[in-house]
């Protein structure tokens, strides 16, 4: 324990020391008649504000609790758990859109990632228990949130270890549904999105009441169209102005022939060259090293927003079984289902039987049919290649580029992601007395996972591009008896199906058939779950002691998780197909720098089956202190124990508030917080995974991580002060905040290891061999020669999880509500901002080493570093004016603008001009992010149709149509700063009987 938790525990158990010898007996004391009874009691009933146990916590009290009614969502055209969080100028980063270069693995995954400190830091609840996690990830799945069936939504911004335990280091958000329903609701709405086939959803509700008891069901379905990014001028900008999204790894790619002996006869070509098949499909002919390369941009195959079906299915029962012991129960099952992910056609080869790295992986024999007109095509009739050449080494190439996948109508990449969930919460309270209350709860949920995409097997090409491809080859020969030959080359493709081009190079009748293709190309992806068993008691109640009124609890929690992983098939398993040749182990046994277990795809890694445990107890205890009726003193403390290897820790935090006059209130926090690791954090073993690479000009390779079984919990020391003002019909509040952490969950940074041993990023700068950091290095080719190897030569980057750097962020919420009545209008407005002061990273130091020097991140896109992008100022307002029937709202939504960081020099901080270098020149697109603001304008009409209530909801969100800023990121913008949907128009109705 260090010696500011010591300190912070003494403080907090002060208080909670000095009642607790008296809390049984004044208990028993403190049973007068009702009408002499404290406040404090007579408000048994009142909610549990999220952030305490305590009953009678106002939301306006110690802590910065934002409370969001579902009628305020509705009147602000707020109809998902995305819109609403979207919204949260608290929030950070968060995933949703199904952006594939901003979500990573997480397509369709939603996520909540309060003060920018991770979606994992962040505690999601719902009724109080907590909600799906993605399986192994840590973080909930936000998008499984029953919206139909909520009440109100509690979002705390601060620190809650101490309440909740771990995952609760930023705050918590709480997710209530309600309580008491009757009748039938039956909600639709309908987005009109231009270029997709628009989004819609519907919903209904159920609820009766039997005596002294309450029963809801409900079921709702959501659907997001596709949105290919062709739809949006902004993501096809040319090469020479956004570079990202740009690959020299095309097909048509780059080929060298050669003699049997391994004699060149040429410089590389490329395929088709004499026919400009190249410049035909979209590509851009540059430079690269001796020779010249295809470049095409993958970003007109993919798509902007995923195909997205959800089905949710809800019940609840509550039911008073005395006057004394009531129960509740509630259930939810969620599907989610992405089948059409849309991918680049194939993606680049970075592996094959010969090794890793990007260039002369495959190669093609003469033997080939398709070869002849290859050589025709790119060298010439009577070249030297064509009369002597006995097969050519590819250099630079992707199976589909240019002329797309012949399996898909827009020619994309394809892959799949499902999600399926299922959750049980109960739990019984028990009135011991007036004053006194037991609650037993206890929870199950399992969170299922598959997602995959296609990638080629890289033994089974080769040996088809040799004749021997093909489910039903059963011999030597290549080309007989059901063995096929894969054609490699451009001639196989019609065209450029997502720009509309034709190829001119194309032969028909030389297409792979559907059956090779399927043969050659396998999904790549997981099957994961995640279970989760909890069980909760809490003993909370209202005493006085001196004269002063006293609210308490205290309680344990027993967790248990189960997490298993296993690879979705023998292709993606480490353990079944190890080494790039099927059937081979001999990686495993001399692992040499060239030979390594790059397991079966020419591009993506593997996943190890992994099946880990984890259980956890803890102990928390919470006083409510009000000495006179206008200050109120909180202590709350948490022991919460992981067992070997993890251990313990204990969670100290004081509160407190202080009316200072009838319209002003003063309110202050201290804590320490923590997050204890995952199962998967501990875990050596992990998965491969590829990135773009800055110091090879953003060229994919891969990454090969792992857990680390020596990682500490991480610890935070928050600190929150704030000012509550009300006047009349007006309210405001400021609250400054602060984090400051040690010891966060954080990878080795891959990008900083490439960049320490090949400062630069054009690919072609040599490399340090003295670097201490090669060691986390495979290079291709089996080692690293000084003066020789380049950076481009990085084949693998190795790192592991560990405890990183040091870490503060502090910043300002605003919130602003007023409310008037004008006869029989009323008008509201409502306002909230954050402000980031700071967030600043020290230097990331691990055994030795400085794998990064400290930085601001508050202001800064942070591309390629933690903690993504950091806008200084988040920020929205709504005023909306009521005249029964009719409520109209006008929303404004800001985002900060933010400098793109690797426009300026790590550690000067002075600007690199130009930003990025291609081969026609510099470009700074996107050195300023520029800042984002939407306008929407909404209407609801309340109608009474014969006994019937129905509400009417139409709106335009995105008035202005106003694009993103531009961004040198593969979709041409920061996902995180603008929306990419642009000007939509909603209608919805919702009917009550």
């Amino acid at each position: 324990m260090n010696r500011k938790t010591r300190y912070l525990l003494g403080t907090t158990l002060a208080v909670p020391a000095l009642l607790a010898a008296n809390v049984v007996s004044a208990q028993d004391a403190a049973a007068p008649a009702e009408a002499d009874q404290p406040a404090a009691t007579q408000d048994a009933s009142t909610i549990v504000v999220t952030g305490s146990f305590i009953r009678g916590t106002s939301e306006e009290g110690v802590l910065p609790v934002d409370v969001f009614g579902v009628d305020e969502l509705s009147q602000r055209g707020i109809d998902s758990p995305l819109e609403f969080i979207k919204t949260l100028p608290s929030v950070g980063p968060v995933l949703g859109d199904s952006n594939q270069y901003a979500a990573g693995g997480s397509q369709g995954v939603g996520s909540i990632n309060l003060r920018s400190l991770g979606r994992e830091r962040t505690l999601v609840l719902m009724n109080g228990q907590r909600f799906f996690p993605e399986p192994g990830d840590g973080a909930a799945d936000t998008n499984l949130i029953p919206m139909f069936a909520l009440q109100r939504v509690e979002v705390l911004k601060d620190g809650a270890a101490s309440t909740y335990g771990s995952d609760a280091i930023a705050g918590v958000a709480n997710f209530i549904t309600r309580t008491n329903f009757e009748g039938v609701e039956v909600a639709g709405n309908w987005q009109f999105v231009d270029g997709s086939d628009d989004n819609y959803q519907a919903s209904i509700l159920v609820g009766k009441n039997f005596g002294s008891a309450n029963i809801m069901v409900g079921a709702g379905y959501q659907h997001r169209s596709e949105l290919p990014a062709t739809e949006r001028d902004f993501t096809q900008r040319p090469y020479e102005v956004n570079p990202s999204g740009w690959s020299p790894l095309n097909n048509p790619g780059v080929y060298l022939p050669q003699t049997a002996t391994g004699i060149s006869l040429a410089q590389p070509g490329i395929d088709g060259n004499l026919l400009d098949a190249c410049n035909s499909l979209g590509g851009i002919e540059v430079p690269i090293s001796s020779f010249q390369t295809c470049r095409y941009s993958y970003i007109p195959f993919v798509n902007l927003i995923e195909k997205e079906d959800r089905y949710q299915v809800f019940g609840q029962l509550t039911v008073d079984l005395s006057d004394t012991l009531s129960f509740r129960a509630d259930a939810l099952y969620s599907h989610t289902e992405l089948p059409e992910l849309g991918y680049s056609p194939s993606y680049p080869v970075t592996q094959s039987p010969r090794g890793p790295g990007t260039s002369s992986r495959f190669i093609v024999p003469r033997s080939n049919p398709n070869y002849q007109n290859f050589i025709d095509t790119t060298f010439g009739p009577g070249s030297l290649p064509d009369l002597a050449s006995a097969y050519s080494v590819i250099v630079l190439w992707r199976p589909f580029g240019s002329g797309g996948n012949p399996l898909d109508p827009r020619g994309a990449g394809e892959g799949g992601a499902f999600n399926d969930a299922w959750r049980i919460s109960g739990g019984f309270e028990k009135e011991l007395s007036n004053n006194m209350r037991v609650n037993l709860n206890g929870l199950f949920l399992r969170s299922n996972r598959t997602a995959y995409s296609m990638d080629f097997v890289s033994d089974r090409l080769q040996r088809a591009l040799n004749g021997l491809g093909g489910p039903n080859c059963n011999t030597l020969t290549p080309g007989t008896n059901g063995c096929q030959y894969w054609n490699p080359f451009i001639s196989q493709s019609p065209g450029n199906a997502a720009l509309g081009l034709n190829n001119p190079a194309y032969v028909p009748g030389s297409e792979n058939s559907e059956e090779l293709i399927n043969w050659v190309r396998q999904r790549n992806g997981t099957n994961g779950f995640e279970e989760l068993w909890t069980a909760d008691l809490v003993v909370s109640g209202e005493t006085q002691i001196g004269g002063m009124d006293v609210g308490y609890a205290f309680g344990g929690q027993h967790r248990q998780s189960t997490f298993v992983s296993q690879p979705i098939n023998r292709f993606s398993d480490p353990d079944a197909y190890p080494c790039a040749v099927d059937g081979d182990r001999s990686c495993l046994d001399d692992p040499t720098d060239n030979l390594v277990p790059v397991g079966a795809f020419s591009f993506l890694g593997n996943y190890p089956s992994a099946n880990l445990t984890q259980s956890i107890n803890a102990l928390f205890a919470e006083v409510k202190v009000n000495p006179t009726p206008d200050i109120e003193l909180v202590g709350a403390v948490r022991f919460e124990d992981y067992g070997n290897p993890v251990g313990s820790t204990i969670n100290p935090k004081f509160s407190a508030r202080v009316q200072a006059t009838d319209f002003l209130a003063f309110r202050g926090s201290i804590g320490t917080t923590f997050r204890g690791p995952l199962p998967g954090d501990l875990s050596p073993s992990g998965a491969s995974f590829v990135t773009g690479i800055n110091a090879i000009n953003n060229e994919y390779r891969a990454t090969d991580s792992g857990g680390n079984p020596d990682l500490d919990p991480e610890t935070a020391l928050t600190y929150n002060i704030g000012a509550v003002l009300s006047a009349g019909d007006l309210t405001f509040s400021v609250d400054f905040w602060t984090y400051e952490f040690e010891g966060q969950f954080a990878d080795l940074p891959f990008q900083q290891i490439a960049n320490a041993v090949a400062p630069g990023t054009s690919g072609t700068q040599l490399v340090d061999c003295s670097s201490p950091f090669t060691q986390y290095i495979t290079f291709q080719g089996g080692q690293c020669t000084q003066g020789v190897t380049i950076a481009r030569d990085i084949a693998r980057i190795r790192t592991q999880t560990v405890n990183g750097p040091d870490v503060t962020t502090r910043g300002l919420d605003f919130t602003l509500n007023y409310q008037r009545y004008f006869g029989d209008v009323v008008f509201n407005f409502g306002a909230n901002a954050t402000y980031v002061l700071e967030y600043k990273f020290d230097a990331f130091e691990f055994n030795g080493l400085q794998f990064d020097n400290g930085y601001e991140a508050s202001g800064w896109a942070n591309y390629g570093r933690d903690p993504g992008t950091v806008s200084k100022w988040r920020g929205n307002a709504f005023a909306s004016l009521g005249f029964e029937p009719v409520t109209l709202t006008y929303n404004v939504n800001y985002i900060s603008g933010v400098d793109d960081n690797r426009c300026y020099n790590r550690d000067t901080g002075a600007l690199i001009d130009p930003c990025a270098v291609t081969e026609f020149g510099g470009t700074n697109f996107g050195r300023r992010i520029g800042s984002f603001m939407q306008h929407d304008l909404l209407t609801s009409v309340e109608l009474d149709l014969g006994g019937l209530d129905v509400t009417l909801n139409g709106g335009i969100e995105n008035v202005f149509d106003r694009d993103p800023a531009g961004a040198r990121l593969e979709y041409g913008y920061d996902p995180f700063i603008g929306s990419a949907i642009g000007r939509t128009f909603r209608l919805g109705t919702k009917v009550r009987f």
